[in-house]
């Protein structure tokens, strides 16, 4: 399985001192790494490999940088470019970056702004990489559905072809599967999309009040009813109404629902007087509902109705190839909402992530993450430690309230944490560590990578 970090990287400088030291630097730390001495050489390069970052040097002995920067934004335009030069000056800076560029490194700098120069750069490309394929996917749907399979491909094709039409549509698929982030997709490309996406959880509402979640209710109807209500078909006039679950609705409320949609009116529960609806019905079960309606538990006659176009959402098990676009999809919205910036997973975290079989779906590994993200230290990547006990090689659960960190990264977060804990004013944190403010200037830089040796391109 292909990993996007740290990734691959091609030097472009005709200083052999130059590419040599970059190199070094960037394999110590796992990168790939390519060199080239000019653009002809860095052209053959990319012809047989295309890298995840070019860096390249402003000025070449017999070219432009800014011309191979220019010509790698045309032929290339997924490549995140670095520029570098022992020239530095704002005009050059500000040009390269008008001109496509990333970043800009200064000659002299050291390992540690290399690797975080390169890093930052690879995690814009992935970003990027990563809105891109979510608006190729979706448009603009609510919910998430990401899929790099067949089935998935096929699956959104049909979806975006039912979506311009009026016509039911039942969705199939086990629990945890994202029914409902597929039905929310349908309505987000359907004219509908300016109205609200209602949804009922038929699972989820007592059998005595699903009429009134659905038809609503007048005043006096019934014990509790002290004021009037709309329904959720009412709600969903001119827009979608999502029926979650559909397979649980007790049958006496199959027929109700059923002279709804033929009719297109509803009357609320203590009313007489019927309200014209135009919804539009997308349903979901993770039932057979058609062996259902055999034994007698689903109406036969509502089955048809809801069966215009059936869409099956595959299990997770069964697209395998899905599983790290959603785990990293989950990872980005878990650590915006918990304001944890984490690197990404560990390349063991995604073996042991395609080894498992996934039996609760989609659901199963958003939990997992929002987990991993919870136990992460903010910067780092995931590790085994931070999944649940069952996801790790032998499925041995770690030791209570242990993540087994190095004795580094444990002086690390502390440190962090007392930096945080008074606003950044080292003075004060490193009266409360016992340390010199030199020694925490020193342990700091340490931990950016920035006490390597000596300043590359000096």
């Amino acid at each position: 399985m292909s990993q996007p970090r740290p990734g691959r990287v091609l030097v472009v400088d005709d200083e052999a001192n130059i590419t040599d030291a970059v190199r070094r630097a960037l394999e110590r730390v796992g990168y790939a790494v390519d060199v080239a001495a000019d653009p002809d050489e860095a052209w053959a390069r990319l012809e047989r490999t295309v890298p995840d970052v070019v860096i390249c040097d402003v000025r070449l002995h017999e070219a432009d940088g800014l011309d191979v920067l220019a010509r790698i934004r045309e032929l290339y335009p997924e490549i995140a470019v670095i520029m570098m030069t022992g020239y530095a000056s704002i005009e050059s800076a500000v040009t390269s970056i008008k001109a496509g560029a990333v970043d800009y490194l200064a000659k002299p700098f050291n390992p540690g702004q290399l690797r975080h120069v390169v890093a930052k750069a690879i995690e814009q490309k992935r970003l990027l990489e990563e809105n891109r394929y979510l608006r190729s996917q979706q448009g603009a749907a609510d919910g998430v559905v990401i899929g790099e399979s067949r089935a998935m491909r096929d699956l959104f094709e049909t979806a975006e072809k039912v979506a311009s039409t009026d016509s039911s549509v039942l969705i199939m698929g086990r629990s945890g599967t994202g029914k409902e982030v597929l039905a929310r997709f349908i309505h987000a490309s359907s004219p509908r999309r300016d109205r609200p996406f209602v949804t009922v959880n038929c699972s989820a509402i007592p059998a005595s009040l699903i009429e009134s979640e659905l038809f609503g209710h007048r005043r006096g109807a019934f014990t509790g009813a002290v004021y009037s209500r709309r329904g959720s078909f009412e709600l969903a006039d001119a827009s979608t109404l999502f029926l979650d679950e559909i397979g649980e609705m007790p049958i006496e409320m199959q027929s109700k629902i059923l002279r709804a949609l033929e009719e297109g009116r509803v009357k609320r529960v203590g009313s007489e007087e019927a309200v014209d609806v135009d919804v539009r019905i997308i349903a979901a079960s993770n039932k057979d509902l058609e062996a259902e309606t055999k034994a007698g538990r689903f109406r036969d006659d509502l089955y048809w109705r809801l069966n215009v176009v059936q869409l099956v959402v595959p299990a997770l098990g069964e697209r395998p190839e899905d599983v790290v676009p959603l785990a990293r999809h989950f990872l980005a919205t878990y650590a915006r909402e918990q304001k944890k910036p984490v690197a990404d997973f560990s390349p063991d975290v995604l073996e042991a992530f395609a080894r498992y079989a996934w039996p609760g779906n989609v659901r199963e590994l958003r939990n997992a993450v929002e987990r991993a993200v919870i136990f992460a230290e903010p910067g780092r990547p995931i590790r085994l430690g931070h999944l649940p006990a069952y996801l790790r090689p032998g499925g041995e659960p770690a030791a209570p309230g242990r993540t087994f960190r190095t004795l580094k990264e444990v002086e690390a977060e502390y440190i962090r944490e007392i930096l945080d804990a008074f606003g950044g004013n080292r003075t004060r944190a490193a009266e409360v560590l016992g340390v010199s403010v030199v020694t925490l200037w020193r342990k700091l830089k340490r931990e950016n990578g920035e006490d390597e040796g000596a300043l590359i391109g000096q």
